[in-house]
């Protein structure tokens, strides 16, 4: 680094210094008058003024007893308070001792020259330097060198100005800490930006592509990545590392795919001890993760042609932050290797399903008065086929209607011919010996015994532990095949019971025949000899009577919904059981009890095991000896369980193949266009219920035609988006990159992301770290939630990463600095052409002779010390990078009189104002060409359109309105559940898009009062209840409304929530900000000794503020605050406009009576558009000119606005007219 550069630091901090300390001593000089204020007036206020406005009382505010007779412009609003005042005759009060009329005269007539002497006075200007602020800096880092990479983060932030502020001059200082970490930021900076041009990158390039059994050769291991994943199916996605194509050599990167840890996990259980793992399964994981249960259908659903996501409904807040588990669905790419630093891309194929609308509970309940267009009739053989074909008459908008079978006696003729056939236990629980082979080896336990029942004898248990056990026998078991369970039950208490068992509760190797719960269901359920689930059976509620005998049987076929439950011979359950080998040599079988568990009340008779599937016949056969006693079982009127619906036209089979899985809420399930036609159908229902027909009703028939909520559902498209981070325990912490983009169309396209590694949360792990959990990345990718509606789901078809991701070879950002090398250049000219051109666009103006001068010596020096070329030029950027024509804004002057900005200045100065960042080429060309003044207009235009120009409105938007307020604020979220923290940040960023919108439209300012309009994505416009206005999903766009109590800014949530204490609102705070921010009558800071006010909960709100206004010292102050705040009380402390009859009358300084918040607005757009006009530009040359306004420039910006006013104040006019001021373009 150069010392002499340093110095030179030090030398201009030295300077302006001086020269801020003379532009200090020329602005406080004594007046001139005839009066002699030391001998004349400051007796007087020392008599009558001093008692009460002294340093230690400060009544209502005011101290006057350090005032003179220089009038320093800070004082200047003071004084005029003061002359109000004494000439009113409202002071000194009637109460206290009063001047004498000459004593008044001298006075009124001292400060009445006095004033207009300050006022006339010129202001003066010398120049001045203006450190950029961190978002500046940023910016301009980013812009110069052309890279992504945020490196602020360790700057503190810029102190906020009493204007609000953080652009301000005189709060924007430097200490020694802050200088260093410039000098680390820009160390950062080049490393980001240059690299070695002549060794290839290395590039990492990657695809996940999804669907439904795409892989074409599987991993067979059961992979783990920790509690609440779910990992798709080795079988539905396939990852590759194709090389991306490049027009420069480049090194591919391969994940590695050989593995060894100590340490991993089996479920919740942490399993230690080292294993060997390969494959890329083991490198990059398909996993979805969020809290369980979707309000309606399934929240993912993986198909032929990809992965189907739902919106990704928020998780519930916990003390103001979401579950790290995140939404649902939320799918992630988890995978060990992304790269450190640099720009990449996520490539999103994606494409809006050709959907079918779920119904519900909600919207299913149609009087349908016509007969079905077409019937398909159901019928579910024993081989599992599930597909069938429908003729669809006409185009149109179909209801698809489920209806399910009622249980129904079997038509068959009892046949008992082979019920001796593959038997393999019986238990007839007689007392005869022969009667049971394996008597022998059972065992009465508890108070398990024998009584009469109407076959004879039964066993009898009291769900105490008791039952009948049988010692393990070779001949019960069922290995992998076919079986069959029935029993004789007469249940005493519907609870949770066994009532035929081979294994266990928790998955314990074999299978059990039980009552699950209180509800009277009937259940089979098994598990492999890893205790993994192998299939469960289970009918619905209701099946199971108490006090009745009832003939229970389970018939299992292994495969798809091939086993099936019946109850005095109906079928009510039919399932899918798995090919495990169901054998467990250790277990003893149970009847009346699942070992180590739950017994069953009543009696059981009759148990049989078969080791074969018996026919309806057969079961038949078994009901036959209580066929008195045997009813019809009871079903649900709608099943409520799980059904897949497949749709697929045959004359375009890959382009219109819909499907969606859902609860049946019978009979009404989804509705769809249908073109006419054949149509084929599969169905996959999920429940002991059997399907009796299909019905397919077109609505466009119906004399109540309700498809309006489907053609709504039709026209809105999902909102795709990308989010990187890392694994955690506990969930995930994830950024997002980039906006949300909206997925328009059905046929796939590739969406973009792109952003800098570096810039997104990455573990910290240790080298060595053998935990097979351990440092995992993520690519999360979403189906992004806006305000609930319903809309077709985001299909998935692939997703590509590619890092670090480059254009060309070396990158822009290397190119930016390294311009093209001529032929005839020596080292050392090729140097100071990079660095002089370096220096130009970072000074933002060409160079002094002197300055290339100095960065010329560094560059030497820089050699001398035995530094390479490329190490002199880059030690001499740094320097450049750290030196105050870079890190200040900087207007040089030639002495105290008012001088025009040169064009450089000028053109950084319009730049950092309406891009809050650095000027481009196209106005340093202008600037250096000397055509900038003649073009300004042109110019502004162009900047406030560009999207650069959405920094200065953010920045701006937010200091103004001190919507920081609103980031901090804790809503009580038991009030106002519907202020989440998802819909905040919409809301945040509400008056910000509002400001933009009026800017680029070039609104009057009267809007900002009340307009006819609001401007809302789909999450604020549903949040103040126009949801079914916007279809704009997270983009703001002007929404027409006709309510009272929308439009403007007074009415928007993010200020009214952020100016309140979270559970009520506070007009005190809402004056102050009003009477502050909008029209520019900002109240006296509070005196510092007020009076603790005693308990004051028990009154009413404006009892308490006249009480308080009671208070010595306060009623001024208030008589400026409350009478403003007090029509906000029409508003929650969620912004939202209240529905209780409220108070929200008041009665201004003016004498003026509003009695609402509607007439208080009127009277706003009325009588005080031209203070709101000047107060919204009185702030706009604040910020522009990123100092504090003189008193004499605030009187002209009063005086002068009346010039917008034939045309309504019109913002972007506004922002015109300050530019060319003299208050911006003067230095």
């Amino acid at each position: 680094m150069s010392r002499p550069l340093r110095l030179q630091v030090s030398h201009r901090l030295i300077l302006l210094l001086g020269c801020l300390a003379s532009i200090s001593r020329s602005v406080t000089q004594a007046q001139t008058t005839d009066v002699n204020f030391k001998d004349q007036i400051a007796p007087l206020i020392q008599k009558y003024c001093s008692s009460c406005h002294n340093e230690e009382t400060r009544e209502s505010g005011i101290r006057v007893d350090h005032l003179d007779d220089s009038l320093p412009e800070e004082s200047l609003r003071l004084w005029e308070a003061i002359e109000h005042q004494v000439l009113s005759g409202k002071m000194p009060p009637e109460d206290e001792p009063q001047p004498t009329d000459a004593q008044r005269a001298v006075f009124r007539d001292w400060l009445a020259r006095s004033l207009h002497q300050a006022r006339s006075r010129p202001t003066a200007r010398n120049g001045s330097m203006r450190r950029l602020t961190v978002g500046q800096y940023d910016q301009t880092l980013k812009d110069l060198l052309k890279i992504q990479r945020k490196l602020t983060d360790t700057l503190p932030p810029d102190a906020v100005s009493k204007d609000g502020f953080t652009n301000q001059s005189a709060s924007l200082v430097m200490n020694p800490m802050q200088l260093e970490a410039y000098f680390k930021i820009a160390e950062e900076a080049l490393d980001n930006a240059l690299v070695h041009p002549d060794t290839p990158p290395k590039i990492q390039h990657f695809r996940m592509e999804l669907g439904r059994s795409i892989h074409p050769n599987p991993s067979k291991e059961s992979l783990i990545l920790g509690a609440n994943n779910h990992l798709l199916a080795n079988s539905d996605f396939i990852v590759t590392e194709p090389d991306p194509t490049k027009d420069f050599p480049f090194e591919p990167f391969r994940m590695q795919r050989k593995f060894r840890f100590i340490e991993g996990y089996q479920g919740n259980d942490t399993v230690r001890g080292w294993r060997d793992f390969e494959g890329i399964e083991h490198a990059v994981f398909a996993c979805m993760r969020g809290n369980e249960g979707y309000p309606k259908g399934k929240a993912y659903e993986i198909l032929p042609s990809g992965l189907a996501l739902r919106p990704a409904i928020p998780s519930p807040e916990i003390f103001g932050e979401s579950s790290t588990y995140g939404p649902q669905a939320n799918f992630k790419l988890s995978l060990r290797e992304l790269p450190h630093r640099g720009r990449f891309q996520v490539r999103v194929k994606a494409s809006k399903a050709n959907d079918l609308f779920l119904l519900d509970a909600t919207n299913s309940n149609w009087k349908l008065r016509n007969p079905a267009s077409a019937t398909l009739s159901w019928k579910t053989t024993l081989d599992g086929s599930k597909s069938h074909s429908v003729t669809i008459p006409d185009d149109g908008v179909y209801l698809i209607q489920f209806h399910i079978q009622q249980p129904q006696a079997q038509s068959l003729v009892a046949d008992a011919s082979k019920l001796d056939s593959g038997l393999v236990g019986f238990w007839p629980m007689e007392p005869t010996a022969n009667s049971n082979p394996l008597e022998n080896s059972l065992e009465l336990q508890g108070q398990a015994k024998w009584v009469p029942s109407p076959f004879g004898q039964a066993l009898s248990v009291s769900g105490e532990p008791s039952a009948l056990v049988q010692s393990p026998q070779s001949e019960v078991a069922v290995g992998t095949g076919e079986f069959t369970v029935a029993a004789w039950i007469h249940p005493e208490k519907l609870t949770q019971a066994g009532i035929v068992c081979l294994g266990g509760y928790g998955y314990t190797h074999g299978w059990l025949f039980d009552m699950p719960d209180q509800n009277g269901i009937l259940r089979i359920e098994t598990a492999d000899a890893n205790r993994q689930h192998n299939g469960t059976v289970q009918s619905p509620p209701g099946v199971l009577r108490k006090n009745q005998w009832q003939h229970v049987c389970a018939v299992v076929r292994r495969g798809q919904q091939l086993t099936e439950l019946f109850v005095n011979g109906y079928r009510v359950a039919s399932g899918t059981i798995q090919d495990a080998d169901l054998t467990n040599p250790k277990a003893r079988l149970h009847i009346g009890r699942i070992q180590n568990a739950q017994g069953f009340h009543g009696q059981i008779d009759d148990v049989r095991i078969y080791k074969r599937a018996l026919d309806p016949a057969e079961i038949q056969a078994l009901v036959e000896p209580g066929k008195d006693l045997a009813k019809a079982p009871e079903l649900p009127a709608s099943s409520n369980r799980e059904l897949r619906l497949r749709l697929t036209n045959p004359a375009s089979p890959s382009s219109d193949d819909r499907q969606v899985t859902g609860q049946l809420n019978e009979p009404s399930f989804c509705l769809a266009r249908l073109t006419e036609g054949v149509w084929n159908i599969e169905v996959n229902y999920d429940s002991p219920v059997a399907l009796d027909r299909i019905e397919f009703h077109r609505m466009d028939d119906q004399p109540d035609n309700p498809i309006d909520s489907f053609v709504r559902f039709q026209a809105t498209n999902p909102k795709l988006g990308v989010h990187i981070g890392l694994r955690r325990d506990c969930g995930s912490t994830l950024t997002q990159v980039g906006a949300t983009q909206i997925v328009k169309g059905n046929d796939p396209e590739v969406y973009i992301f792109e952003g800098d590694i570096a810039n997104f949360p990455a573990p910290e792990v240790e080298p060595d770290n053998v935990n097979y959990l351990a440092g995992i990345r993520e690519i999360g990718v979403r189906h992004e939630f806006t305000d609930g509606r319903e809309t077709p789901r985001l299909l998935i078809h692939s997703v590509e990463f590619e890092g670090p991701y480059y254009d060309t070879w070396p990158p822009e950002s290397h190119r930016s600095v390294y311009l093209d090398r001529n032929d005839t250049e020596s080292d050392k000219q090729y140097a100071i052409r990079i660095l002089k051109d370096f220096a130009r666009r970072a000074f933002r103006r060409p160079l002094s002779d002197s300055e290339m001068k100095e960065i010329t010596s560094v560059f030497d020096s820089e050699l001398e010390a035995g530094n390479t070329w490329e190490t002199s030029v880059r030690e001499t950027i740094l320097v450049i990078l750290t030196s105050p024509q870079f890190l200040y804004l900087t207007e040089t002057s030639q002495g105290p009189q008012s001088e025009a900005l040169d064009s450089w200045e000028l053109a950084s100065k319009l730049s950092y104002f309406l891009w809050n960042g650095p000027p481009d080429e196209q106005l340093l060309t202008l600037a250096g060409n000397g055509e900038l003044r003649n073009q300004l207009d042109s110019q502004i235009d162009r900047l406030v359109q560009d999207p650069r120009s959405e920094y200065f409105i953010e920045r701006f938007v937010s200091e103004w309105l001190s919507l920081d307020k609103f980031d901090v604020v804790e809503v009580d979220a038991k009030r106002f559940p519907h202020l989440t923290r998802d819909a905040r940040k919409q809301l945040r960023q509400e008056p910000v898009e509002f400001f933009k919108f009026m800017l680029s439209s070039n609104a009057p300012a009267c809007d900002l009062i009340a307009s006819k309009y609001i401007v809302a994505n789909e999450v604020v416009a549903s949040y103040y209840g126009l949801g079914n206005r916007s279809e704009s999903g997270f983009d703001f766009v002007p929404i027409e409304h006709q309510s009272p109590d929308l439009g403007g800014l007074l009415t928007q949530a993010a200020p009214l929530s952020g100016l309140s204490d979270g559970r009520e609102a506070n007009p005190v705070k809402r004056g102050a900000w009003f009477a502050r921010k909008i029209i520019a009558q900002p109240p006296d800071d509070p005196p510092p000794n007020v009076p603790k006010l005693e308990d004051l909960t028990q009154l009413s709100l404006r009892e308490k503020l006249q009480r308080h206004r009671d208070v010595r010292g306060c009623a001024q102050c208030h008589a400026g605050i409350d009478p403003w705040g007090l029509p906000f009380e029409a508003f929650d402390a969620s912004g939202l406009r209240r529905r209780d009859n409220v108070d929200s009358a008041t009665k201004l300084a003016s004498g003026q009576e509003i009695k609402d918040f509607h007439e208080f607005r009127e009277y706003l757009a009325e009588n005080q558009l031209h203070q709101v006009a000047f107060s919204l530009a009185k702030h706009l040359a604040i910020y522009a000119s990123g100092r504090a306004l003189t008193y004499n420039e605030t009187q002209w910006i009063r005086d002068n606005i009346k010039q917008l006013e034939p045309s309504g104040y019109r913002v972007g006019d506004m922002v015109r007219w300050i530019i060319h001021s003299d208050l911006f373009d003067k230095k």
